[in-house]
């Protein structure tokens, strides 16, 4: 198979995921980590350059050892540092960078964060 046809077929299966039925999460997963639904509002401040972040209301979506899914009433450019404070969480604040922004047909906003892992106690 050459490299153009492997690409071309890869291109497809990808399309094919992506146009798929809808569901609350994301449609194309490159995560390796299982996914669990959770609930709960956050407040997160997202820092997209030097000086001060926005500070959202963001609602819980789903959750994996290394990230979370949020949505939120404004879009976030995907890059964006992020600092997400939640009463429920078992981390009570988690760091990391936005890798995700895609708009809902309510014009709300789903964003994949990829958390920075915690530091252990030695």
């Amino acid at each position: 198979m050459t490299t153009m046809s492997f690409r071309s077929k890869a291109a497809q299966r990808i399309a094919g995921e992506v146009s798929g039925a809808a569901s609350d999460s994301f449609q194309f997963n490159r995560r390796r980590d299982e996914r669990r639904a959770i609930d709960g509002d956050a407040v997160a401040v997202f820092t997209e350059t030097i000086g001060p972040g926005k500070i959202v209301s963001v609602s819980l979506l789903d959750a994996s050892e290394t990230g979370l899914g949020v949505r939120s009433s404004v879009p976030v450019v995907p890059g964006a540092a992020f600092s997400l404070m939640s009463d429920r969480s078992v981390r009570p604040r988690q760091v990391g960078i936005v890798v995700r922004c895609e708009r809902e047909s309510d014009g709300s906003y789903r964003l994949g964060l990829r958390s920075k892992p915690s530091p252990i106690a030695a």
